[in-house]
């Protein structure tokens, strides 16, 4: 199982499209009973963009937001020194 990542960019309505993105993650982690090894993380360090990391557990509560939001496939578990963790 992978790790996802969803990167919004400046250019787009960054902080709207990052809210809307957060309220459908946490509302498909309640819809599957709020399963403990879904976790997010939030990575603001650029201030043009905003990088979530979904665990493999979190991209499978909502494939169609994944698909939504271009999410991209990480191989092998990413370095969360730089990411903070998103409570859902």
């Amino acid at each position: 199982m992978n790790w996802y990542c969803v990167i919004i960019a400046d250019g787009e309505p960054r902080q709207a499209r990052a809210v809307d993105f957060v309220l459908a993650l946490r509302s498909a982690w309640r819809e599957a009973g709020k399963p403990q090894g879904a976790a997010a993380f939030l990575n603001r360090g650029s201030a043009s963009r905003f990088t979530f990391l979904l665990s493999p557990e979190a991209a499978t509560l909502a494939p169609g937001l994944l698909r939504h939001y271009d999410a991209l496939a990480c191989e092998q578990a990413p370095n969360l020194r730089r990411y903070a963790p998103l409570p859902l």
